[in-house]
């Protein structure tokens, strides 16, 4: 499950970060959203809705599981606990002290306020998952070189229409949040994590198009499109990767 393919309001996830060794309440105490609402949503319906922007974190009928994913910044395959944690849903409404917030924040927010409202306990393992490792294809990348983004939100894709369906133009990018973001850039193609293993150091340029429906006739799958127009492939393996393990996490939020 994907929050981009649920109508993800914000166009991009911040840089991938390194997971911590272990997830307790001292690391991230420091910061806390000025006002927060945290509660269960029995609605019933379909639609999920995430919005990281001014400083606010607003999150509408979202499951725990790629909740906690999108805290973490990491994909919901990466997130290991209870079956429940697909079934649970949550709006959320918080605010920090200042509008000028970053996002990286925010996301440690959440997990603050997962922690405290929750009472999530989770820790950090290496487990082997089938993946998707984004590797040099033929030769040489088809990437231009970039400065590297002065923040975690400079570096960004924006999206569109283009000649042969979807097109992304990135600036800034690093191929490790190239891979991390290929999962929600793409769903209909990539349902499971990807790991970079480009070997590619610094920040890039590029542009991108394919078709947007995986069994479009006749038009340029993704896979395709990464190999021809950027120079860059996607092989399946079985490999070690960072997973949070939930130890222990509460169903219901405690009262405001």
């Amino acid at each position: 499950m994907h929050l981009r393919g649920m109508v993800l309001s914000v166009c991009a996830l911040a840089l991938l970060v390194v997971l911590e060794t272990g997830v307790g309440r001292s690391q991230i105490a420091s910061l806390s959203f000025e006002v927060a609402d945290v509660k269960i949503n029995s609605s019933g319906g379909a639609q999920v809705r995430v919005n990281l922007s001014n400083g606010q974190f607003l999150a509408s009928n979202v499951p725990l599981r790629p909740l906690i994913a999108e805290a973490w910044t990491i994909t919901p395959d990466g997130v290991v606990g209870p079956s429940w944690l697909d079934d649970v849903r949550v709006d959320i409404a918080a605010k920090a002290s200042s509008p000028q917030t970053t996002d990286a924040d925010l996301r440690l927010m959440v997990r603050s306020l997962l922690q405290d409202r929750m009472k999530l306990v989770a820790h950090t393992e290496n487990r082997e998952q089938r993946v998707l490792a984004l590797m040099i294809w033929k030769g040489k990348p088809k990437l231009t070189p970039s400065d590297a983004p002065r923040t975690a939100e400079e570096g960004d894709c924006s999206f569109g229409g283009g000649t042969i369906g979807l097109r992304a133009v990135c600036t800034h990018m690093t191929m490790a949040r190239l891979a991390h973001e290929l999962p929600e850039i793409a769903p209909r193609y990539i349902d499971q994590r990807v790991i970079d293993q480009t070997n590619l150091q610094g920040a890039w340029d590029f542009t991108v198009e394919w078709a947007p429906l995986a069994d479009a006739g006749g038009g340029l799958s993704l896979f395709a499109a990464l190999q021809g127009q950027l120079g860059l492939e996607l092989k399946a393996r079985r490999l070690p990767v960072p997973v949070l393990v939930i130890d222990s996490m509460e169903k219901t939020p405690t009262p405001n």
